[in-house]
């Protein structure tokens, strides 16, 4: 099976970027807007993975459930490297930093690997997008709601690529402390 080890986001966040998401799709001419349910920032994605052994993956979540849960906040919408999809970038983050490098190590552990690339964390929001306007312009028009958020969980998905979109299914969650409960 597809899978990918991702934050969730807040529903607050979601809520969020889904009036930023509307305030984008009066520009649109095409595109493929990411359902509400389905935004979510990547840690890990690990491809085609056996059933059997998920339970390795759930290992390495188990073993960064003791890290803070990293506070976010957004920066900017922006055109990803591929220049086809428009993305929610953040603030740098120490702490999701330090939790995607310990997950990561976790799962090389584990005998997955990783991918090598310098992390951007990010949530996609588009894509194949095509706008009556250069994104540059669009952007003028869309508000970033930058409130900082806490993203506590941690989870395994599933993901069932279809002609729709993407199906996501959570498998395993693991929640990590806040600040409150420190």
């Amino acid at each position: 099976m597809r899978v990918f080890v991702a934050l969730e986001l807040p529903e607050q966040t979601k809520d969020n970027i889904a009036r930023s998401q509307m305030e984008m799709s009066h520009f649109a001419n095409g595109g493929n807007f990411v359902a509400r349910e389905n935004l979510h920032v990547t840690l890990h994605f690990l491809g085609e993975v056996a059933e059997s052994d998920l339970i390795y993956v759930q290992s390495a979540m188990d073993s960064i459930k003791n890290l803070p849960a990293p506070t976010l906040a957004i920066s900017q919408f922006a055109v990803l490297r591929t220049n086809d999809i428009i993305c929610a970038k953040f603030r740098k983050s120490t702490e999701l930093q330090t939790l995607h490098d310990a997950l990561g190590k976790a799962l090389e552990q584990n005998r997955f690997s990783v991918e090598r690339r310098a992390y951007r964390p990010h949530v996609t929001v588009v894509r194949k997008y095509n706008f009556s306007l250069p994104f540059s312009e669009v952007t003028k028009s869309v508000t970033v709601f930058n409130k900082p958020f806490v993203a506590p969980k941690v989870t395994l998905f599933c993901s069932t690529l279809t002609k729709q979109g993407a199906i996501y299914q959570p498998l395993y969650t693991v929640t990590l402390p806040t600040e409150a409960q420190n």
